[in-house]
């Protein structure tokens, strides 16, 4: 019965594998060295993404004064999700605009050495998109938390 039990767990782990990574999971970011005051993301505190829904989080800055910041939330939704031969996905969102708003933000989010973010600004005249604004690279510090 033991031999039975250990083919049927090997049957079972191939299977798994065959099947691929199991990745879906959450992913949080804080901006990394250089991501400070002086970045082109400095607006950009926290992304969570969380592969399983398609959704992501954004702790962003609505306000700054001299003294103070007003933070808020931004929704965004997970476009795509590709893997790549590092094992680690390129996560493309877009900002989910607000009734009424004609504006959104794109972003790419992908390792190469160090968890980088771009975005660009979409603004929409007449329903059609234009370019609005291409932000530089910037790096950012990811953790991978568990498993879908």
């Amino acid at each position: 019965m033991n031999i039975r039990a250990g083919q049927l767990s090997c049957l079972l782990l191939l299977l798994l594998a065959a099947a691929g990574p199991v990745t879906a999971g959450t992913i949080t970011c804080v901006p990394g060295p250089g991501g400070g005051a002086g970045s082109s993301f400095n607006w950009v505190r926290r992304i969570s993404i969380d592969e399983h829904s398609r959704t992501v989080l954004m702790d962003v800055v609505r306000s700054r004064t001299k003294d103070a910041e007003t933070m808020g939330k931004m929704r965004a939704e997970l476009v795509s999700m590709e893997d790549t031969q590092s094992g680690e996905p390129i996560y493309v969102f877009n900002s989910i605009p607000a009734p009424g708003v004609e504006a959104m933000n794109l972003f790419k989010l992908f390792k190469a050495g160090e968890w980088h973010l771009i975005g660009a600004g979409v603004t929409f005249v007449s329903k059609v998109p234009a370019l609005r604004a291409v932000e530089q690279s910037a790096v950012f510090d990811c953790k991978r938390s568990g498993l879908g």
